[in-house]
């Protein structure tokens, strides 16, 4: 799932802000209508590009934010739900609504170092009826690193989440894993990494990155 601003202010500032970023707890991102991301999506298993995505802040308000994503050309239009903290609920996209109930639980705001977390989500799709896959996901932030992209290099929360899962269609039943990085940047308002991978069985079936490009956010 998608130009830099590069303020002399926000370089000045950025070793003053990492070294209180490592010992003050780090809240939530104050996203703002317009505020905008490009992702490379990146094969895991080949390293070959496979995607360009564009997201934007579309609407924000106390029952959550609701974001566009397309590619940039504009084909494959989706819109995006997240919860108040900034975790997955929901992407409506022509093919399919995908929902994670209650919600992805990729952050728990305020974040600080040692922090864990521990929730039970179900995944739906409305293109595979009679699907269910129930999960028990366990996070924790690791620490600040710093992790460069095409975007830039950022000082960056790491966050791992991993987890068990059992799933069941109308014909059979299957055992799982998921495991996920994420490197959340106060910055960028956003993850500027993310990788992901989940498992059937024993075999890898999902193993995908996501790097940041450029971004623009409102001031």
């Amino acid at each position: 799932m998608p130009i830099v601003l590069c303020l002399i202010l926000a370089w000045m500032l950025a070793p003053a802000a990492l070294a209180q970023g490592v010992t003050t707890p780090v809240e939530g991102p104050a996203v703002k209508p317009g505020d905008t991301w490009i992702y490379n999506k990146i094969n895991g298993w080949n390293g070959e590009l496979e995607d360009i995505s564009l997201v934007k802040v579309r609407h924000v308000d106390a029952e959550g934010i609701d974001m566009d994503a397309s590619a940039l050309d504009g084909n494959g239009a989706a819109r995006i739900r997240r919860t108040p903290g900034f975790n997955l609920v929901r992407i409506e996209a022509p093919q399919a609504t995908k929902t994670t109930l209650p919600f992805y639980p990729n952050f728990a705001f305020p974040l600080s170092v040692g922090k864990t977390w521990k929730a039970a989500v179900v995944f739906e799709s409305t293109d595979q009826p009679g699907k269910e896959v129930r999960a028990v996901l366990e996070a924790r932030v690791v620490g600040f690193e710093s992790v460069t992209v095409p975007a830039g290099t950022f000082q960056a929360m790491k966050i791992v989440m991993s987890g068990n899962y059992r799933a069941r269609n109308l014909e059979h039943d299957w055992v799982g894993r998921i495991e996920d990085t994420l490197w959340y940047s106060p910055q960028a308002r956003n993850a500027v990494r993310y990788e992901y991978k989940d498992t059937v069985g024993v075999s890898t079936y999902n193993h995908e990155i996501h790097e940041l490009v450029r971004y623009w956010l409102v001031p």
